[in-house]
């Protein structure tokens, strides 16, 4: 399930970084050890996206001027977003780095029963590679039409335990995109800070549409829980890139949480 988790911001024009992951993922890590459920301590089959609203750019990072701020957050477990949900509005208020947002409400998202061809877009950037300990391995650019690109998402794949079993799949990137900005001198792929117990990384990621062949249930965990590696640290979160007909959110949480 994916829900839309949308904050009151307390003063318009504050910034946060450009990329500024690593800034809610502290915050979702304080959230889950608060939870104080012992189930979910080691949990990391969960992805959200940045912050969403309108905002401007400067030097220091984005600067937001919304009355509402947004940030999606998805896990196929409904145990483990609800436990989120009920210690988040347990808060007065969030500070993320120059931020303070207050939280106000939850949107859910529909279901999307998947075929086996659907096209996406990337949200946050997808990561194929694991950073080393004073090296730079993990920036490596690997073209996306590649055969070792598909290898690397492959064995990110293979990482994740639920899917033993998931049938294999087909790649795609949109080879007349990558084209355009390859002409235009313009980047679908950047060098991007990556924290392991705050010890910093840099890895590369991704953000390109791409169109994917494989079993339904593959693609309802990779839309869930996110595409390549570090998704619990908010890479690799995808979104359709065709917004289907009538569909809306609906109010999730009004102060209660369903049994």
């Amino acid at each position: 399930m994916r829900v839309r988790l949308i904050f009151k911001n307390k003063e318009k024009g504050a910034n946060v970084p450009f990329h500024h992951q690593y800034y809610l993922f502290r915050f979702f890590k304080g959230l889950i050890k608060k939870c104080g459920n012992e189930e979910f301590n080691n949990f990391k089959h969960y992805n959200f996206s940045g912050l969403k609203g309108q905002t401007t750019v400067s030097k220091s990072g984005l600067h937001f001027y919304s009355s509402k701020i947004t940030v999606v957050f998805s896990c196929s477990n409904k145990k483990f977003i609800d436990s989120i949900i009920e210690v988040l509005f347990s808060l007065p208020e969030v500070k993320l780095n120059g931020l303070t947002i207050i939280p106000h409400t939850v949107e859910l998202e529909n279901d999307i029963l998947f075929s086996e061809e659907t096209k996406y877009i990337c949200i946050s950037p997808v990561i194929l590679l694991t950073p080393e300990f004073s090296s730079d391995s993990a920036i490596k650019f690997i073209h996306p039409e590649t055969d070792e690109f598909i290898d690397q998402l492959r064995k990110a794949l293979l990482e994740k335990n639920e899917l033993n079993d998931f049938g294999g799949f087909e790649f795609y990137p949109d080879t007349s995109y990558l084209k355009k900005l390859e002409e235009r001198g313009k980047k679908y792929s950047r060098v991007y800070p990556i924290y392991d117990q705050d010890v910093p990384y840099e890895v590369r990621g991704y953000t390109f549409p791409f169109t994917l062949r494989a079993a339904p249930k593959l693609h309802q965990f990779l839309f869930e829980n996110g595409l390549g590696l570090f998704n619990d640290k908010g890479f690799g979160m995808l979104d359709l890139a065709e917004v289907t007909p009538g569909s809306k959110t609906e109010p999730y949480f009004t102060g209660q949480l369903e049994n």
